[in-house]
């Protein structure tokens, strides 16, 4: 599911609902998945066993780095039964006040120091952004302290 050079990356297999499910059961029991399935098997671990449900656990704990869902949802949901996909979700945007307030006070900053800004611009002078920072503060909030220690 990760992109590459613009070209998305599946892995080699398709994560359905028994192998989910199975996968699932092995970390809640203890036990290893193949063995699950046949019951009267001891319940030694294979070196694959652990190699499978170790994967699995870290798709079930990693987020998805763009969305921030468990990447395991992505490959499986099982609310669907299937892999998702795009069609699967609706994008929203939401605007936000702090930004929109950093936003306009930018505006005012560039305009103030536009003569610094030119200077910088011709290699007359020093970046007057360098060391800028924006924060944003809300009704009744304070601005960030450093630490006293």
């Amino acid at each position: 599911m990760a992109e590459f050079g613009g070209r998305r990356i599946h892995p080699p297999y398709e994560v359905g609902p028994r192998l989910a499910l199975l996968l699932d059961m092995a970390l809640v029991s203890g036990r290893p998945p193949l063995h699950l399935l046949d019951g009267g098997s001891p319940d030694s671990w294979q070196e694959l066993d652990l190699e499978v449900v170790s994967q699995w656990k870290h798709l079930k704990e990693a987020k998805c780095p763009g969305c921030g869902r468990q990447l395991s949802q992505h490959l499986h949901n099982s609310r669907l039964g299937r892999e998702e996909t795009l069609e699967d979700y609706t994008a929203w945007s939401l605007d936000c006040p702090a930004m929109q307030a950093i936003a306009e006070g930018q505006d005012m900053w560039k305009t103030s120091n536009k003569a610094a800004i030119d200077s910088h611009s011709k290699g007359t002078s020093p970046d007057p952004t360098m060391g800028l920072y924006w924060l944003s503060q809300g009704q009744g909030e304070s601005l960030p302290q450093p630490d006293k220690s």
